[in-house]
């Protein structure tokens, strides 16, 4: 049994506790540093200050696609928010439940303002930056990898090489997956479609820079709407809202990438980046990116996946990154 389930059987709830204050530790979140949808949740988590406990799923394992896993979640995505006998999956559907089902004495992220223009534009960027696909920016920048500048921990050049030597067949494994798992058999196979469709795109250098121009084009109308805010304020007011999580994640992953001089350095989107480097000091954000420790301990302790990386590959690959980050040190 995985020890994420012997830790919530010996996990003792206490009768009758109200999760209005988010004080209590009877919610519980399925999910990984690493993974981009994780950290949106984790950072409005900090952000509400709602006590927690993080249940992590080692994604660079498969874990995600145990049968454990699959049946608190059938298409095996993270994060995953328990709470009580109530398991709510997907980022999105996660932030609301912390906003509207919770005490609407927490921090808001969405109703942080009595103007309703406000209220709309939140959900306005909140829509154009969750649109953006994650998954196939960042894979893409493995295959492209002209298109970016250097990378940063944790996608250094090992790790990008594991990843995109795990999307070549991950689509194939969702099938096999699929097939030793009845009851997600369906959700599964057809993730393995959408999957095989991603990765067409990913290996074209034409379609993933069509990707990246729409990015271009979100990110303009960012810097449009920093350009009408005080410099005090954040992306939409003065309040930190959900759409200023979306944005923060997505600016750390574009700068772990190498993205950030397509997009905003070098003068090319001055408000972004007085934005990015404001934002990377705000405790949320500083408790929800890993920091070296972390990145050493995952490239370290990452083993040849089952359902992911092709075998060796891994091995060889901690060698180098280990050699590479001591060189960035000394």
């Amino acid at each position: 049994m995985h020890y994420v389930q012997k830790y919530l059987e010996k996990y003792q709830f206490i009768k009758n506790n109200k999760i209005s204050n988010g004080t209590k530790t009877n919610i519980f979140l399925y999910c990984n540093c690493y993974s981009f949808y994780s950290q949106k949740v984790l950072m409005a988590l900090y952000e509400k200050n709602i006590d927690f406990v993080p249940l992590i799923v080692d994604i660079t394992k498969g874990e995600q696609y145990s049968s454990w896993f699959l049946e608190l979640n059938q298409r095996g995505e993270i994060p995953v928010l328990k709470i009580h006998s109530e398991i709510i999956p997907d980022s999105t559907r996660i932030i609301d439940y912390l906003e509207y089902y919770l005490d609407s004495g927490l921090t808001p992220l969405i109703n942080v303002s009595r103007d309703s223009k406000v209220i709309q534009n939140i959900n306005r960027f909140r829509d154009l930056l969750e649109a953006l696909p994650a998954g196939v920016i960042t894979v893409g920048s493995f295959f492209h990898p002209h298109l970016c500048g250097r990378p940063k921990l944790p996608f250094i050049y090992p790790v990008r090489e594991v990843l995109k030597s795990g999307d070549l067949v991950s689509f194939k494994n969702l099938r096999k997956i699929a097939e030793e798992n009845p009851k997600a058999k369906s959700i599964l196979l057809y993730k393995a479609e959408i999957q095989e469709r991603k990765h067409e795109i990913l290996i074209n250098e034409e379609e993933y820079t069509k990707v990246l121009n729409i990015v271009d084009s979100v990110l303009t109308q960012v810097e449009e709407q920093l350009k009408d805010q005080s410099e005090e304020n954040w992306l939409c007011c003065e309040n930190f809202s959900i759409a200023d999580i979306n944005l923060a994640i997505l600016l750390q992953r574009l700068w772990e990438l190498g993205l950030e001089g397509r997009f905003w350095t070098n003068g090319k989107r001055p408000h972004i980046e007085n934005y990015f480097n404001r934002v990377k000091l705000r405790d949320s954000f500083v408790k929800t990116i890993p920091g070296l420790h972390v990145h050493l301990k995952m490239i370290i302790t990452s083993q040849p996946p089952t359902y992911i990386a092709a075998a060796g590959v891994v091995s060889v690959g901690v060698v180098i990154a280990i050699a590479y980050i001591l060189k960035k040190l000394i």
